[in-house]
């Protein structure tokens, strides 16, 4: 019976451990998550690992098998790293995907603002800025936010996912 596994990877090697299992017909799962980042004054939203370094893994535990992936280029280990590595939760996993197809190929963490609440801006040329929530401008996360500067206030518009509660 096929079950998950969790898998290490080498640094920044987790697309080619990907591709090398699923030559090996092992199916390989990742999670991804987006976030902006800022380069040139562009703001680009970019997909990420949700577990950097790790990858989940479907297989039968056969000796040749775990052999197989253990040996495998771009893996570190089959966690936990002993003789006989130990399955996760077969729902964990249908959860996770579950999430990502709800968040169009990301999972999307789930952000709860509501008027009033003390805001700091995480990264982008504002960084560090406190201001104070308003409203939510659109579905796609865009949020407008109230920010004094030099003794004047400022609505500002921004996404949801460069906002954390202060």
């Amino acid at each position: 019976m096929e079950q998950w596994y969790v898998v290490q990877t080498k640094t920044r090697e987790d697309r080619l451990a990907s591709t090398m299992l699923e030559g090996k017909g092992v199916r390989v799962y990742q999670p991804q998550m987006q976030r902006y980042i800022f380069h040139a004054r562009r703001k680009i939203l970019k997909k990420y690992p949700l577990f950097p370094g790790y990858i989940f893994v479907c297989m039968k535990a056969t000796e040749e098998t775990l052999y197989s992936v253990k040996w495998c280029r771009g893996v570190t280990r089959v966690l936990p790293d002993n003789a006989q590595p130990v399955p996760i939760d077969e729902t964990f996993v249908a959860q996770l995907m579950e999430l990502e197809k709800q968040g169009e190929g990301v999972i999307r963490k789930p952000v709860e603002f509501k008027s009033g609440d003390i805001v700091k801006i995480k990264s982008g040329p504002m960084k560090d800025v406190y201001g104070v929530f308003e409203s939510w401008e659109s579905d796609e996360g865009r949020v407008r936010i109230l920010v004094e500067m030099v003794n004047n206030k400022a609505r500002l518009m921004t996404h949801s996912s460069l906002l954390e509660k202060a």
